[in-house]
């Protein structure tokens, strides 16, 4: 037996024989499912409306950018009653989603069916239809719109006299700064 292995061993050294053995490459890139902390720039931020339970019979909301990329996964607010919260995209006024949410003068917050993409540097508007009942507002000087809060730029405060559509409406009011009005909110995520 002995023999054989080492004539065995000698015929390959001659041959210089090599034998392959399989190899494995992989990168692991752990999965997150949340991709990020959700933010929720004005609930988040300490504001908490002066007035509430106000006869408003408008669409309010607010005009926010994006510094990085992500989804919307909530929208709501701080208003009283059962309000429909609208997600658009402000240049051309693209319906991205809305949300039938119930409030009671506190920060809260309605899953979307599926989260919305959005894009860094790209403005959306998020709006309530207040329709005669359960508004806020405050002026505030803490929080200033024309601010950023986490990931996001509010812009202006948007108005709308007497509406209620998935339609954007053509502002009435497009760059309020001076109040928050009927305070609707969105949850971000960042990617």
């Amino acid at each position: 037996m002995t023999v054989k292995m080492i004539s065995l061993l000698f015929f390959l050294s001659f041959i210089n024989a090599q034998i392959a053995l399989p190899t494995f490459q992989a990168v692991h890139n752990p999965q997150n499912s949340s991709n990020g902390t959700p933010e929720n720039p004005l609930g988040a931020s300490g504001l908490i409306p002066s007035n509430v339970n106000i006869t408003y019979n408008w669409m309010m909301g607010y005009t926010f950018t994006p510094q990085v990329n992500g989804s919307i996964t909530k929208l709501g607010g701080y208003f009283n009653g059962t309000k429909t919260v609208r997600l658009w995209k402000y240049s051309d006024g693209t319906f991205l989603g809305s949300v039938s949410h119930t409030g009671s003068n506190s920060w809260a917050y309605t899953n979307f069916s599926s989260p919305v993409s959005v894009t860094a540097g790209t403005k959306y508007v998020v709006a309530v239809a207040l329709n005669g009942s359960g508004a806020s507002y405050t002026r505030d000087n803490t929080h200033n719109i024309g601010s950023t809060y986490g990931s996001i730029v509010i812009e202006c405060n948007v108005l709308h006299s007497g509406y209620d559509s998935d339609t954007m409406p053509n502002w009435a009011q497009p760059c309020r700064t001076d109040y928050w009005f009927g305070v609707p909110d969105i949850t971000f995520v960042p990617d």
